[in-house]
């Protein structure tokens, strides 16, 4: 769960790009049919008079894809917990390893000092995602937003929000101090 701070909005939230999701599907899905084909040939080449190596075969296909079904789970559960929330006055970024660990980070917009796009490859570049890497002012490692869709975008929305940040914070300083701006 997300906590917010008093008066902190959420602009958008960020996953990986889908292409991710789909490459990570596919071997399992494909595996899943070639197993059902395999199973269900080889089951049919085993003689009726052994009715009971029919079944044992069968709950053996059925083993294997609970299996595939719980590998599914997984990288679904990965993909869609795996978020980055942009809002008025930081970041957080939550990234899901495994069933049972996770790992929230955040950094205030008025900390970003870089922000960096990597994009490699054909693939990453017709689909229009990569890593988008912000540097901030701390000693903590670079926070990495991990194939993200549309790097720009979410670069521009970043920088954008930072900015609207930190004029906020000049414009309350500002006030305190009776100065105008």
């Amino acid at each position: 769960m997300i906590a917010f701070r008093e008066g902190e909005k959420m602009l958008t939230l960020y996953r990986r790009h889908g292409l991710i999701l789909a490459a990570e599907l596919a071997p399992i899905i494909l595996f899943a049919i070639v197993l059902i084909g395999v199973g269900v040939f080889a089951i049919e080449q085993i003689p009726s008079e052994v009715a009971s190596l029919r079944i044992l075969g069968l709950l053996g296909i059925l083993f294997f894809l609970h299996l595939l079904w719980i590998a599914l789970f997984v990288v679904l559960a990965d993909f869609f917990l795996d978020v980055w929330v942009l809002t008025d006055q930081r970041v957080i970024a939550i990234e899901q390893r495994g069933l049972f660990a996770r790992t929230v980070s955040e950094f205030d917009l008025s900390r970003i000092q870089d922000v960096t796009i990597e994009v490699h490859g054909i693939i990453p570049t017709l689909f229009d995602y990569g890593n988008l890497i912000a540097r901030t002012a701390s000693e903590h490692e670079d926070f990495v937003f991990k194939q993200v869709g549309s790097p720009h975008k979410v670069k521009d929305a970043l920088i954008q929000a930072a900015s609207a940040q930190r004029n906020d914070t000049l414009a309350t300083i500002a006030k305190q101090m009776d100065i105008t701006l």
